[in-house]
């Protein structure tokens, strides 16, 4: 029983870990990353199709 305990609050940990990485610095807004002239993205909403 002990080291399921120790492994799901490992893996807790590790999601929360992960988590706060990800968010923090790693993930950028599409428009941001790709900002060369090859790319054609502009800002969110202003290329949806209006009906």
């Amino acid at each position: 029983m002990k080291p399921f305990l120790f492994a799901v609050i490992f893996a807790v940990v590790v999601a929360i870990g992960a988590s706060v990485v990800l968010e923090g610095t790693f993930q950028q807004p599409s428009y941001s990353v790709y900002s060369t002239e090859g790319a054609r993205v502009g800002d969110p909403g202003t290329n949806l199709i209006e009906y």
